[in-house]
């Protein structure tokens, strides 16, 4: 193997003891730019080969041709059998402001970019890194073997490669406003935030990816306070309970687990919101995750010490709040900012051979409502549609809720007719509230358009207002079904199935 190395990097980690352990197995190591300057400040032999943007050609025709080349301020560049770049964290940028044309072009990295693209076609006689975490690794090889194996060269290269698409990927979706994912051709570029304890079930290996470009403020923003590392079904049960909550303006508690609401309680006091949010189902709710839309007092905490969740989330938490928490062993305790949804976010999901990509539902739900009945609804009535509303678009589909003005009663939820969700949802209430307060408020809620026999169904439990989708024929006939039973009837016009 020959030994000329070029190094060239905007990431300086690491680099200096590289750079020295290059020089000490005998390597000509040529730099450019900032990279030369921090290597002579280290005190490393290292020539400049100097260049005019946007391109270093000598290093290109160098590695082309296998030719030396000269640079151009005079200094002779060898073939380099060693290539290291990288490029200007892009993503990092985008991430935390909207940058204008002419900021954004002092970061288009085509110098390194088109580097790191020849290095990695050469790959049968060079070595390229593009990652600081690869440099003892391939020094040890260095130091043992002489040079990489052929298949070592090769993942190199690929990981290069992946390095390259995922920096054009994060470009392309800047560019495009983040919301034009349903091109032609699209380019998804992930990076590992952590590898998971599992997936779903403790066989699958799993792992978190954060999306380029994505809000620093979704679930890879997420501070993990106390309890240990989270595994693939807390995050998507955090994604249900914070999400859900985070709709609510008032005082708001929401318990998820396997990512569908088990209860949901608002306009209480706090401590209160998650005891009523509990008791909606408090067999479902065992080992679940519960969330909070405001910061966690001392009071909350107690009941949340009391009961068996596993994983609580919050914007934040009193400092009193914490210290209650963290006595309580196996409790997982996150932070996350406020709020989680957001617009022009996708929703994918994975098949054989193939993803479907469509345009995240963050439509508020029940944001407006048109009554249809003759009945007009209370200001308890309406707010029992709103939660029960809430409740049903979170919950997998076919779902129907029931709920009081400040709690959800039941929720029947994945099931494969409107009809079974209602029934589900009468058992479950059946078992778990035999006897509801006198004169209390019951609304029910349907993320799907009903039929006459569900929504006769849904009336015969003592249900006094109704919100669903509508706009099918048999609206009419619910609409007088509601008029015959004195019942409110309210129409979203907007479905929001889930899956």
């Amino acid at each position: 193997m020959d030994k000329t190395a070029y190094l060239s990097v905007y990431d300086k980690t690491g680099l200096a003891e590289f750079a020295a352990g290059l020089e000490a197995l005998g390597f000509d190591v040529y730099a450019s730019g900032s990279t030369h300057k921090f290597l002579k400040q280290e005190g490393i032999d290292v020539e400049e080969a100097r260049f005019s943007p946007p391109l270093p050609f000598a290093v290109l025709k160098a590695l082309f041709s296998g030719a030396c080349v000269l640079a151009e301020n005079g200094v002779e560049v060898p073939p380099p059998s060693l290539v290291v770049c990288d490029l200007y964290p892009l993503a990092r940028l985008t991430e935390q402001e909207d940058l204008g044309a002419e900021e954004m072009s002092l970061y288009l990295d085509t110098a390194n970019s088109a580097v790191l693209r020849a290095a990695a076609r050469e790959f049968e006689t060079v070595t390229v890194l593009c990652d600081s975490g690869d440099y003892s690794p391939v020094l040890e090889i260095l130091k043992q073997n002489g040079e990489p194996a052929p298949e070592r060269k090769k993942e190199l290269a690929a990981k290069a490669y992946a390095y390259c698409a995922y920096y054009d990927g994060t470009l392309a979706r800047y560019l495009s406003g983040k919301t034009d994912f349903l091109r032609a051709e699209t380019v998804l570029s992930l990076k590992k935030v952590k590898d998971l304890s599992y997936g779903e079930n403790r066989h699958q290996k799993a792992a978190f990816y954060a999306l380029s470009g994505a809000r620093p403020s979704g679930l890879n923003s997420a501070k993990i306070l106390q309890g240990g590392d989270l595994n693939l079904n807390h995050y998507l049960d955090i994604e249900t309970a914070f999400e859900m909550v985070s709709y609510f303006e008032e005082p708001a508690c929401v318990v998820a687990k396997h990512a569908n609401p088990c209860g949901a309680a608002a306009g209480l006091k706090l401590s209160e919101c998650f005891a009523a949010a509990l008791e909606a189902d408090r067999l479902g709710a065992f080992g679940g995750t519960a969330a909070f839309n405001r910061e966690v007092d001392a009071a909350t905490a107690e009941a949340l010490s009391e009961s068996f969740i596993e994983t609580v989330i919050a914007t934040g938490y009193c400092g009193e709040a914490l210290k209650i928490l963290r006595a309580k062993e196996g409790l997982k305790t996150v932070q996350l900012p406020y709020p989680l949804a957001a617009p022009g976010e996708m929703e994918l999901f994975s098949l054989s051979g193939g993803l479907l990509i469509e345009e995240k539902d963050n439509l508020s739900p029940a944001a407006d409502f048109k009554i249809v009945s003759k009945r007009v609804p209370s200001p308890g009535q309406t707010r029992a549609l709103r939660l029960a509303w809430r409740a049903a678009v979170f919950a997998k589909s076919y779902a129907v809720a029931l709920a009081t003005d400040s709690a959800t009663v039941a929720i029947g939820a994945g099931q494969s007719s409107t009809y079974d969700a209602a029934r589900l949802a009468a058992m479950k209430a059946g078992q778990r509230h035999p006897i509801l307060k006198a004169g209390a408020i019951m609304a029910a809620a349907s993320d799907a358009a009903l039929p006459v026999k569900t929504l006769e169904e849904i009336l015969s439990r003592g249900v006094s207002a109704v919100i669903e989708p509508g706009g099918v024929p048999e609206d009419e006939a619910c609409i007088k079904l509601c008029d015959q039973k004195n019942a409110v009837l309210a129409l979203t016009g907007i479905r929001h199935l889930k899956h």
